[in-house]
């Protein structure tokens, strides 16, 4: 039967029914029966949908669909609306289960289970569109599908995909940068509990940045997209939501210095980005969550033995010019090689340095069993950055000629920068780098980035993205000590939750005179808060040479990667406290972002099959801030821990 007919046959119906019309429904649950997924078509046959958690609303009614268009020789421009008038076909229901491994990340065996459900449409003409959702224990998904084939190009010029947050609860989330020379970057402050429906400041952003961490009715949802190909641009939500209720937005024209489209175009069939909702009525939940991977590609390398996570040393946090200085740069190679760790990264213009600095440098590191990573500019035509090098990697034969000697040279990997855009032709290149440097075995660190999407599970070379206001913001953002504390409770249920964060942590000197509020544990302790597949620890040959013994030690053998995380404690903006397991050991750390001092009550029942002794590294307001006492503790009875304002600590349990 076709479209035509279909229609004819809707247009009888209507005449003939005198009663209003009862928008027809479709419920998906969760495996559990906790989640529910809902979509409707009001009278005018419109899409939305809603999302319930055990019974109660929250995500209201909110709108679906998008407006294509495609343009040939013989039609000339046309335009397809896919949000009202459409036509439902059928539906399949589906149970999906999918398990892997990851490389890096805060757990690395994983397991996803959702019912699905797949909504097929046509408009009146007969342009078929499909709506995939997943229904999970924890939360739901959803993406558009252009099934049908076409040789065609087409272009999504507009997409109306709502999220009814409703008018009550507290939102985290930065602002979308606006388009400036070093950025966007997605380097603002986190915006703290605000709520919920607050507009974007003037001069702050063009609109508030994925991931984004409401609390509504003492329920907890991380919003945020995965699934990307290539074939679409990463999206943002709306600066000015009314009622809250927040539109999805595309990058703005001017980033990349205007280079490229802020719309996106495909031939079909054609598959949008998944858009998700992780949910629950605890922060572990949030903290836990991997379903950026659950979303993503599988993996696409064959061969991953040549992908080894670790620690760096870096020298360009304490002495911005040393990356244009061999012997300063031999300085962090060694630090790397004292404390046992894996690489040192060599920063923005060493190339300066002379013709043959790489390779000396490679050769020096490799006396002294140290991996090097280099940086490299992304521009190209996508920023007007000048540090260097720059233009070996926008074109795909010079990328590939680059790649290939540094993988003759023996160079582990690669820090690229000042990419400036989500447009898609952007999101093509971050995937073109990733498979190139995959077929040349180079680990990758994207820096003046997008956040993460989920491209870790599809390329495990990509060890860490930045995508942060990191530990750099101190020599340069004359309010960001006074910042810092807070932040870095916010971060680990935002966005360290999508990926690993180059946040490059571990500092202790003091810039330019602003005083540091952050307790030197604190610092210490960000090694296990914030996850990274390459941890750059930042801080200088002196202040780690000026470390007590047992701190030095626990630096040179700390995990990059985790079996599991739990969370124990926290909550955004004030303190957090969890606990991630390597093996057999756990690691348990916790900052304080607030000025007082707290005592937490840990419940370490988790720990019944360890020993009951554990090693407890936390602040002295004398030794220079440093100390560590041997502990005992009984799992079946809550720890009491008392922590100073501003400060830290890490319980070691073998």
């Amino acid at each position: 039967m076709n479209a035509l007919l279909r229609y004819a046959q809707y247009l009888l119906i209507q005449m003939v029914i005198a009663t209003p019309i009862i928008a027809k429904q479709w419920d998906v649950q969760s495996p559990n029966g906790q989640i529910r997924f809902s979509v409707h078509q009001t009278e005018d046959k419109q899409l939305e949908y809603s999302i319930t958690y055990n019974s109660d609303e929250v995500v209201g009614w909110s709108r679906l669909g998008v407006q294509r268009s495609s343009w040939t020789s013989t039609d000339g421009q046309t335009s397809t609306n896919f949000s009202s008038d459409l036509i439902f076909i059928q539906e399949q229901r589906n149970f999906t289960e999918d398990r892997y491994t990851l490389i890096t990340g805060k757990r690395l065996k994983n397991t996803s289970i959702a019912q699905e459900l797949v909504l097929h449409f046509e408009t009146t003409d007969g342009h078929p569109l499909s709506i995939e959702i997943r229904a999970y224990d924890d939360g739901a998904a959803f993406r558009y599908v252009f099934p049908d084939k076409s040789i065609v190009y087409h272009t999504v010029e507009a997409e109306y995909t709502e999220f009814n947050l409703g008018t009550h609860g507290k939102l985290w989330a930065q602002p979308y940068q606006n388009s400036g020379f070093w950025f966007p970057a997605y380097e603002n402050y986190y915006e703290n509990g605000i709520p919920i429906g607050s507009q974007v400041e003037d001069g702050e952003g063009v609109g508030w940045a994925f991931p984004a961490l409401f609390e509504k009715n003492k329920t907890w949802i991380l919003l945020h997209e995965s699934g990307f190909d290539g074939s679409y641009h990463g999206s943002q939500l709306s600066p000015n939501p009314i009622d809250g209720i927040y539109q999805i937005a595309p990058p703005d024209q001017r980033d990349a210095i205007g280079v490229g489209s802020n719309r996106s175009s495909s031939l079909l069939p054609w598959a949008l980005p998944w858009r998700f909702f992780v949910i629950g009525d605890n922060l572990n939940t949030i903290v836990s969550s991997n379903r950026v991977f659950d979303l993503a590609a599988p993996q696409a390398i064959k061969n991953t033995d040549w992908i080894h996570p670790g620690i760096s040393s870096w020298s360009w946090w304490s002495d911005h010019d040393s990356s244009q200085n061999l012997e300063a740069l031999k300085t962090f190679i060694d630090l790397a090689a004292d404390m046992n760790w894996d690489y040192s990264l060599v920063d923005a213009n060493w190339n300066l340095i002379s013709n043959q600095a790489m390779e000396e440098l490679v050769d020096y590191a490799r006396s002294r069993n140290v991996g090097l990573l280099f940086w490299y500019n992304s521009g190209g035509t996508n920023n007007s950055v000048t540090e260097q090098p720059r233009n070996r990697l926008s074109d795909a034969s010079t990328r590939r000629t680059e790649f290939a000697k540094l993988s003759q040279l023996g160079v582990k990997g690669v820090k690229i920068d000042f990419f400036q855009s989500d447009k898609q032709f952007m999101m093509q290149y971050y995937l073109d780098i990733l498979k190139d440097a995959a077929e040349f075995e180079l680990m990758v660190d994207f820096h003046g980035c997008t956040i993460p999407r989920g491209w870790e599970r599809t390329y495990p070379n990509l060890m860490t993205s930045e995508a942060v206001l990191g530990a750099e913001a101190y020599s340069f953002k004359k309010d960001y000590a006074e910042n810092a504390p807070w932040q870095n409770t916010i971060l680990p249920f935002t966005r360290n939750v999508i990926g690993p964060m180059d946040y490059t942590p571990i500092t202790w000197t003091e810039w330019a005179g602003r005083k540091r509020l952050t307790s030197p544990v604190h610092e210490v302790a960000l090694a296990i808060v914030f996850e990274s597949g390459i941890q750059h620890f930042a801080d200088s040959v002196a202040a780690f040479k000026k470390l007590p013994k047992i701190y030095r030690q626990f630096l040179s053998r700390v995990p990059t990667v985790w079996d599991e995380t739990r969370y124990l404690a926290g909550y955004p903006g004030r303190d957090v406290i969890l606990a991630r397991r390597k093996g057999k050991q756990w690691f348990i750390a916790g900052i304080n972002g607030e000025n007082m001092e707290k005592v937490f009550e840990l419940d370490l029942s988790f720990l019944s099959n360890q020993a009951t002794e554990a090693t407890l590294l936390h602040d002295s307001r004398s030794k220079g801030g440093f100390k560590h006492d041997n502990i005992s503790f009984s799992p079946t009875a809550p720890y009491r821990l008392s922590v100073q304002e501003y400060g830290g600590f890490v319980l070691i349990v073998e």
